[in-house]
Order: structure tokens, then C-alpha cells, then sequence
């Protein structure tokens, strides 16, 4: 499947930017050429401002790549809102907890403004963990540093 030129563009670009978020990009050393074979095992998506991605409690395996506008995360835990877990800005992922361990979704993201996306489920990565063994390296290196880097800010937080 060809990529959008733009869809390319905005990961590229989202790790050019000097922001605060920086160090939630997936794969910030990543260039054209890489995103460009990555994207092409994934689909493109779009979701409009105020729509849910992903619902608590659902079952899928996926995981979705952020190239255009903002998604929340957000959860409830006994009967009571956590409130905003994440803010999840271009170049970066969601979804990632199911898309390891197969178990159904433990939070809600929805779109804050519309959102351009690209979906990739498990056995797509499969595919492209065999055609392209050390870019799926750099990639699940990628989201494990995400991870822990969201799983310090709650932990954080949670100690205030």
C-alpha cells in the first residue's frame, strides 16, 4: 500500500521539532524511507474531534500511531475517574498495553481535535517484523521507552 506523502512528512517532522513531548516520540531516528516501508503495513485512519478510539474494556490487538492532532487517555478505577493519564500528540502511539499482552484495552482515548492516525494490528507487525527485522527492533525499543516513560509520569503523579 502506497503511504501519503503527508502522513510520512508528519512523523519526520514531529521529531525535527524542538517540544516538550519530545521524548514520547516512538522512533525520532527514523527517516523518510523508514516510515515510509513501516506505514505501508499499517492503515490510515481518521478521527474526528470528540470521537473514542478506543473504548475500556475492548478487545483488539492494535495499536495506533499518532501523525496529526491529539488524543486523551483517560480511565476509571473502582467506580472513580483517574482523570487525563496521557496527552498523546503526533509522533507518538497509543494503544500499546493490549498490543503486547493481548488482554483487553485499560483505558479510553479519544480524539480532542481531529486526528489523523495509522492502525496496525498484531499480525500486520508480524509481517513486517520478518520483512524488516532490525527497523521492528528499533520500533518495539521505541514504544517500551514510551511506556516507561508514561508508567514514571503516573507513578509521579500518583505520589503527589
Amino acid at each position: 500500500m502506497a503511504v501519503p506523502a503527508a502522513g510520512i512528512a508528519a512523523f519526520v517532522h514531529a521529531a525535527s521539532e524542538e517540544r516538550p513531548d519530545r521524548q514520547l516520540l516512538v522512533v525520532p531516528q527514523w527517516q523518510e524511507a523508514d516510515w515510509a516501508t513501516f506505514l505501508s503495513h499499517a492503515q490510515p485512519l481518521k478521527v474526528a474531534r470528540g470521537k473514542v478510539l478506543i473504548q475500556e474494556d475492548a478487545s483488539e490487538r492494535v495499536i495506533y500511531f499518532v501523525s496529526s492532532g491529539l488524543l486523551e487517555v483517560t480511565s476509571v478505577m473502582s467506580s472513580q475517574s483517574m482523570g487525563t493519564l496521557a496527552k498523546v500528540h503526533p509522533g507518538s502511539v497509543v494503544g500499546e498495553l493490549s498490543f503486547f499482552d493481548g488482554r483487553p484495552r485499560s483505558a479510553k482515548v479519544w480524539s480532542v481535535a481531529d486526528s489523523e492516525l495509522y492502525r496496525l494490528d498484531y499480525d500486520a507487525f508480524l509481517r513486517y517484523a520478518d520483512a524488516h527485522p532490525r527497523q521492528a527492533c528499533d520500533l518495539l525499543m521505541g514504544i517500551g521507552r514510551v511506556v516507561a516513560l508514561r508508567l514514571r509520569r503516573t507513578q509521579t503523579r500518583g505520589a503527589r
